[in-house]
């Protein structure tokens, strides 16, 4: 497709060499003497998605500046409910039901009995009150999560002690399955209000292995944590066997390790050194499989991957020029080659998008009709004579150098922040950066750790990223209200939502108004409708392409796990419902 494509092919296959080679060596390490107390039979190893774990000694789940790996949201707490992706079913889990009332703003919880906390103290609707008033209190200090309980919730009660009733602000029929359906990375996980009350959620780190913190319903309990990996040892008196609900887990350990680049983690699964695998392109998937058949992802052919609920996107910091300019941000759109994309950083597995919600089925529905809003913006198209012309009218003209410059001589710059773990992240920079580089850009990429990208994003000091945007899977309303001005921080608080910064009142009512609708309403597909106008017009990020993350599973030590044959779940292991899976797998026999 481009000369420079086939240049960053060959220069990937020798990396790859070269790069396996070493992570042969490294898997060979020994993963530390937490590890050996249980047989590798019984030991379930997940690769953690991160480079380091940047906040091993952290277990406080609502601070933007927690590690979201670890095993933090995926075995350090439960959840009341979890959805299913694949049967569109909201599972029960630490709850057992839930009813709206008439008007869908007030809706009573039912728990589940005899649920309890890992030091043998009842889980109770004591302790849900307690979460979502300490969110709501401290909202300013707790990300998304105190934000939504400021924004939703009017009050809270609990009835009885297994019996929680929350009214809600406004009408809202969709406010179960998003604060508490662990859809995505975003679930309302409730903390026990004994280990909490007295503490400043701000700072509370919520660790003390001694004193068995964290304190969780999970069959799980963290027995040790570092910046490489935490192992977290099988709990025999959960709750969820011995009231019936659930099989006690078959792994007696589990450990998250931070198996690092692609390169490692491809060595890792040929070794056995890892039982599952946070995304690896199609060549390292097809070098794996036929070293270690055992090794099989979601689909047995090409595209092989799933298509995960964070589609990718060009993140722009629209509280800082240039890119608090449309035309800026439009033009910078239309310079990039979605197709090279799919190409270079996606081997093929993944499609262009026009808007930052997945393709999913379940979504497809609700953007039905709207064929002539994305006619009237074609923002996503390559056109680079498109983004000449929206830069000539934004004021910017091609100096002697080639590059764009305002009416001053100030030279626009973009430095492009990508996580560098983030294997099609890192595949896609430097050919995104060419591409600005053709359009007239002065143009460079920088790969970063984990830690370093939420400093540069979350903080707005990054002007232009790749990233992705977690937003909605059965329900579009999570995805445009990630753009709700309520995230648009200040630079240097921590944002939330999509990290843009994109502030638009009339938008903001139009987001309000579709979050008061069920989505069987006959309103709700005319709201989408003049949301996405207005989004589209705007276009605070840059879609991207669909995230095809081609997940390994290793059959050698564990089986069940799920795949296209074997739907039963949703393989996101990196996901807060990666404990769905975990509790289902089952010992292969090795």
């Amino acid at each position: 497709m481009f000369g420079f494509g086939a240049r960053l092919r060959r220069l990937r296959f020798t990396q790859l060499l070269s790069g396996a080679a070493l992570g042969l060596a490294l898997a060979a390490a020994p993963l530390g003497a937490q590890a050996q107390d249980v047989p590798r039979s019984e030991t379930l190893i997940l690769d953690s998605t991160l480079e380091r774990i940047a906040t091993p000694e952290n277990y406080n789940p609502f601070l933007p500046t927690t590690t979201l790996q670890g095993g933090l949201h995926q075995v350090a707490f439960e959840s009341l409910f979890y959805l299913n992706l694949e049967t569109g079913e909201l599972q029960p889990w630490q709850a057992e039901s839930y009813q709206f009332n008439d008007t869908f703003d007030e809706v009573t919880i039912k728990l589940r009995d005899g649920v309890k906390w890992s030091d043998g103290v009842p889980f109770s609707a004591d302790d849900v009150v307690f979460t979502m008033n300490m969110l709501k209190e401290n909202s300013a200090n707790l990300g998304n999560w105190g934000g939504n309980a400021k924004t939703w919730v009017k009050d809270i009660v609990a009835v009885d002690p297994l019996t929680v009733k929350i009214t809600l602000t406004a009408t809202n029929p969709s406010y179960v399955v998003n604060m508490f359906g662990a859809r995505v990375y975003w679930t309302n996980q409730i903390v026990p209000k004994h280990i909490w009350e007295g503490q400043d959620p701000a700072t509370f780190t919520n660790f003390d292995l001694e004193k068995g913190w964290p304190v969780s319903t999970s069959p799980f309990q963290l027995v040790s944590a570092n910046n490489q990996e935490t192992v977290w040892s099988r709990r025999d008196n959960w709750w969820g066997a011995e009231t019936g609900f659930a099989k006690l887990p078959a792994p007696k350990r589990v450990i998250f390790t931070s198996a690092g680049n692609e390169e490692r983690r491809t060595a890792m699964l040929i070794n056995n050194e890892l039982d599952t695998a946070y995304a690896i392109g199609k060549s390292s998937f097809e070098t794996v499989h036929q070293r270690n058949p055992k090794v099989v992802t979601w689909l047995k052919e090409m595209p092989y991957a799933y298509t995960d609920a964070g589609p990718r996107i060009i993140g722009f910091n629209n509280a800082i020029p240039p890119f608090d300019n449309a035309l800026v941000r439009r033009a910078v759109s239309h310079a990039v080659n979605r197709d090279a994309i799919v190409d270079i950083a996606w081997e093929g597995m993944s499609r262009p998008i026009k808007f930052p919600a997945p393709t999913l089925a379940a979504l497809a529905p609700f953007f039905e009709g709207t064929e002539d809003l994305f006619a009237a913006h074609p923002n996503t198209e390559f056109d680079p004579k498109a983004t000449e012309a929206l830069m000539t009218e934004a004021g910017y003209s091609k100096g002697g150098d080639g590059f764009w410059a305002d009416a001053a001589g100030n030279k626009l710059v973009i430095d492009l922040v990508a996580r560098q773990t983030e294997a099609d992240s890192a595949k896609a920079a430097p050919v995104v950066a060419e591409l600005l580089k053709r359009a007239g850009f002065d143009a460079q990429f920088r790969l970063t750790d984990s830690a370093g990208f939420a400093d540069q994003v979350f903080q707005g000091k990054a002007n232009i990223w790749l990233a992705q945007i977690n937003g909605g899977v059965n329900n579009p309303y999570p995805s445009f209200d990630m753009f709700h001005s309520r995230h648009a921080l200040p630079v240097g608080s921590s944002a939330t939502g999509s990290y843009s910064r994109y502030a638009n009142p009339e938008y903001d009512a139009i987001v309000e108004e579709m979050g008061k609708l069920a989505t069987d309403d006959p309103k709700f597909k005319d709201v989408v409708r003049r949301a996405l106008e207005i989004w589209l017009r705007d276009l605070p990020v840059a879609p991207t392409t669909d995230a095809a993350l081609l997940a390994s599973y290793n059959h050698t030590y564990w089986k069940n796990w799920p795949t296209a044959e074997n739907p039963y779940f949703q393989p996101c292991f990196w996901w807060a419902s990666a404990l769905v899976s975990i509790v289902a797998i089952e010992p292969a026999g090795q």
